[in-house]
């Protein structure tokens, strides 16, 4: 912070005049700005330099004076619909109706009662006047701000329509005249893309067809082995959870007992298994020591369900 200003040194000879103005200048409660005579040549606001509105430094917030209080925020007098019937005398006497008793028409009887009603005549002639006063101060607020209002937009359409000025146009840049056809020209190739989209949602829809009537003849024909009673779901439970079920369907490939799935059936097939199968080249001795007959059979059997388009017994 600055450095404290020096005190005035009083005169030895000063008179009692002298020294109450000195006294009333330094308890005063009116603040008062220091001339530059007060402030000592070493303190560094010696030399006035103004800060700019964007400085943010210590000395510019400590030259700022706090402001105590606030202004309240004003009323909106005229915010309802009726606010442009307010200047008008019948709102007004309704508003402040003159008094109506039989003791008010009545002279005053003492100086008080007729200063009161002289108080109550004020009022209502300030009240009128302010109301007519606040009525006329809007209408030229707002005279004025739709002024500001039709000019801006005056100016803003003026410069939104104003021709290209020479300057401009010697110095912009080259723009191929293509460039600014933005129209989106039709393909000239769209029938025939039509027609082999309908060719193809066709396909597609026929094989859905055709995979959903396959799955329709696999449920009928799968029909005959439904449970469809307690008793049969019953006896099924009990064949299938025994504990010699798998001892029951005999050895495995590899001549071991078997005790679940994976010694029946083994591993699932891949692709390689399917071309060692074909080309008899696999290493399950079972496959390659199949008979023609049992393979012409499964073809014949896949052959005819894809003639009739159905499924058929398991061989």
């Amino acid at each position: 912070m600055p450095p404290l200003l020096p005190r005035p040194a009083l005169p030895r000879t000063a008179s009692i005049s002298s020294i109450s103005s000195i006294s009333r200048a330094l308890f005063s409660s009116t603040a008062s700005h220091p001339s530059p005579q007060q402030i000592p040549p070493e303190s560094p606001l010696f030399i006035n330099v103004p800060n700019p509105p964007q400085d943010q430094s210590i000395e510019a917030r400590r030259e700022l004076k706090p402001i105590k209080g606030h202004l309240p925020v004003p009323r909106q007098v005229f915010k309802q619909k009726d606010g442009h019937l307010k200047p008008r005398d019948d709102w007004l006497a309704r508003s402040a109706p003159p008094p109506s008793s039989e003791r008010s028409q009545n002279p005053p009887r003492s100086d008080v009662q007729s200063w009161k009603r002289k108080m109550a005549a004020s009022r209502r002639d300030n009240m009128r006047e302010g109301v007519r006063a606040l009525y006329a101060r809007k209408q030229l607020f707002d005279k004025k701000r739709l002024e500001k209002q039709s000019t801006l937009l005056a100016e803003n359409r003026a410069a939104a329509t104003a021709p290209e000025r020479e300057d401009d146009r010697l110095t912009r840049a080259s723009i191929n005249s293509g460039t600014f056809q933005t129209s989106v020209l039709p393909d000239p190739e769209r029938f025939s893309r039509a027609t082999d989209s309908l060719a193809q949602t066709t396909a597609l829809q026929s094989q859905k067809s055709e995979v959903r009537r396959d799955a329709i003849q696999e449920l009928y024909m799968k029909a005959r082995t439904f449970i469809v009673s307690e008793a049969e779901l019953e006896a099924e439970v009990e064949r299938v959870f025994a504990p010699d079920y798998w001892r029951k369907m005999g050895a495995s490939a590899g001549g071991y007992e078997m005790h679940n799935i994976w010694d029946a059936d083994g591993r699932p097939q891949t692709v390689a298994d399917m071309l060692d199968d074909l080309s008899r080249t696999s290493s399950t001795a079972v496959k390659n020591l199949e008979s023609e007959k049992t393979r012409t059979a499964k073809r014949q059997k896949e052959v005819a369900e894809e003639l009739t388009g159905g499924k058929l017994d398991e061989l």
